[in-house]
């Protein structure tokens, strides 16, 4: 633990040296993302004269190396881009269920069969060929280079590889890949080297994003997979293709909230600032405040057992929804005296992020002066995913089908919802904020409530990003279907948290309210702000990301 606590120390230290020191003062934008080394791969890129959409392609490639756990080339992501001529752009790479699959009652929670098509690599490839600046190998080169050279282990990333030894010890790739000739994972510190994977990089950098799904990569997946009773054929790989995302905007006060709806979360924090937009929250105390957020987003989560698909999209942004859902919403008066709690605080074991082996899916942002923006999440769904691994190619897969996504129908051909959801604010059409989170369904959570503490209580965004959150009670039933309970949430306890004041406030109230101590269960927020010609990235403080150095742009640059 004392070698974990200075790990930290030194982590933190190099931390703020990146986002406090104006370095890099010849760069043209800002990132943030959930690891250094994917910080540093961006600020590396716009040094070499890329924009924004080089700069978030080469922190992805970094973070499929530096954080296997969390996403990877055999997974799924979903990306929002904004032009820096003010249009919108959605890109859906989400998993897609291969067509022979079959599904049945005793699905299993990891394996080849949970394997759906990948799309990472297929849609940052889309995303340079309409956007991308510099030549798409040198965006690959930083990720190729952790790869063959290694990189240390950071505490995070050690622990949850450290969770999943067991199951990864079944697959002969994720053994070579992951594990010391002993059968253990790295410790903190130590070295992770993955040549399998330099050598898959170096392909795709050298071939195209293409070679993923047509050529000798490719055939080695769906020989893997035919192996091992995979799904994914040659021929569901060749046929795969990025979709455009399903771009929706929503007005929040005076901004523009722009999101991506199913098979991505968006339309849940749309429907939750739809919901709080009727509600003055100008001079309402924290303690009814989160009151209201936590059953604002309660009844959105909700939304999704009626409303899985979100096929109409001019229903999924409608008010009149939200104007019948706040007759459920209950708020003490103000001033309201309540009775004094007799009910004892429930404290959860966790202590602290490094605790968090639940954790998964990682966001980036990436913004320049111009104005082209980026929100990116990608994920393979749970530690390690699928927990396989092609042994010559070197990472692991998704899990999609199975037990893992099973909130909604698993048919051939489409790709379930996650609530993954990248988002893009602003105002007067220039960008004033730019995140999305980590964390499954507390990713729209996160979201939510960083919005309104940036817009509504005017915090700056490191305050916003460090403010305590809640989460309401949502659970999923023996039906697969969500089940939310209004009057019952979590609240972060963690320092800065919610006070004992707080907990007995709302409990007297009549909620039930669990204690939990781990900033990182609430989500894990990486945003970017602009203001006053200025870009400032923050990452979320209850997790190991960074952001880079302060830009300062010209006058004119921003538009």
């Amino acid at each position: 633990m004392f070698y974990l606590s200075v790990f930290l120390l030194t982590l933190a230290a190099s931390a703020q040296a990146m986002t406090s020191e104006h370095v890099n003062l010849d760069s043209a934008g800002v990132a943030s993302t959930a690891h250094p080394l994917a910080t540093q791969a961006a600020d590396e890129i716009y040094r070499l004269g890329g924009n924004s959409v080089d700069a978030a392609i080469a922190a992805s490639f970094v973070l499929t190396v530096v954080e296997p756990t969390m996403s990877g080339l055999g997974g799924r992501a979903l990306a929002i881009v904004r032009s820096e001529e003010g249009d919108f752009y959605g890109y859906n790479g989400m998993t897609e269920i291969p067509k022979s699959f079959v599904t049945s009652d005793n699905m299993p929670a990891f394996g080849y069969s949970t394997v759906a098509i990948p799309g990472l690599v297929a849609m940052l490839g889309a995303m340079h060929k309409k956007h991308g600046r510099l030549p798409f190998a040198g965006l690959v080169k930083p990720a190729i280079r952790h790869a063959e050279d290694g990189f240390a282990v950071l505490p995070g990333e050690a622990v949850r590889q450290k969770s999943a030894t067991q199951r990864i010890k079944l697959d002969v790739g994720m053994t070579k890949s992951f594990l010391l000739g002993e059968g253990a994972t790295l410790k903190a510190g130590q070295i992770l080297k993955q040549p399998a994977l330099a050598m898959t990089l170096r392909q795709i950098a050298q071939e195209g994003s293409d070679t993923f799904y047509s050529g000798e990569i490719a055939r080695l997946i769906s020989e893997d997979m035919a192996a091992n009773g995979g799904y994914v054929t040659l021929q569901d790989l060749e046929d795969y293709r990025v979709l455009p995302g399903r771009y929706i905007s929503i007005p929040y006060r005076d901004h523009v909230v722009h999101t991506l709806a199913a098979p991505g979360g968006g339309g849940l924090v749309a429907k939750a600032l739809i919901l709080l937009g009727l509600y003055d929250l100008s001079s309402l105390e924290d303690q009814r405040w989160a009151l209201l957020v936590s059953q604002v987003l309660g009844l959105s989560i909700e939304s999704m057992t009626d409303n899985y698909y979100e096929k109409d999209l001019v229903q999924l942004v409608d008010q009149g929804w939200a104007v019948q859902q706040a007759k459920r919403v209950f708020l003490p008066a103000p001033g309201q005296k309540t009775k004094k709690s007799e009910k004892t605080v429930h404290k959860s074991e966790l202590t602290d992020w490094v605790g968090s082996v639940g954790a998964h899916t990682s966001h980036l942002v990436a913004q320049d002066c111009s104005g082209l923006t980026v929100s990116m999440t990608q994920t393979i769904g749970p530690i390690f995913g699928a927990k396989v691994a092609t042994p010559k190619l070197g990472f692991a897969y998704a899990a999609t089908m199975g037990g893992y996504l099973r909130t909604g129908p698993q048919n051939p051909g489409e790709r379930p919802r996650t609530a993954i959801a990248p988002v893009i604010v602003t105002k007067d059409n220039r960008v004033v904020l730019a995140l999305g989170a980590a964390g499954g369904i507390k990713i729209p959570s996160a979201i939510v409530q960083v919005i309104s503490r940036y817009i509504d209580q005017e915090k700056t965004l490191s305050d916003s990003l460090s403010a305590p959150r809640v989460h309401p009670s949502a659970t999923i039933d023996d039906n697969n279907k969500r089940v939310v309970r209004l009057m019952a949430f979590d609240a972060e306890t963690s320092s800065p948290g919610w006070t004992v004041e707080d907990l007995s406030y709302w409990r007297s109230a009549g909620f039930e309210v669990v204690e939990v101590a781990s900033g990182a269960s609430f989500g894990r927020v990486n945003a970017i702000a602009g203001d006053n010609d200025s870009l400032l990235g923050e990452a979320d403080p209850d997790w190991e990301g960074t952001a880079s150095a302060q830009q300062v742009c010209s006058m004119d640059a921003n538009h």
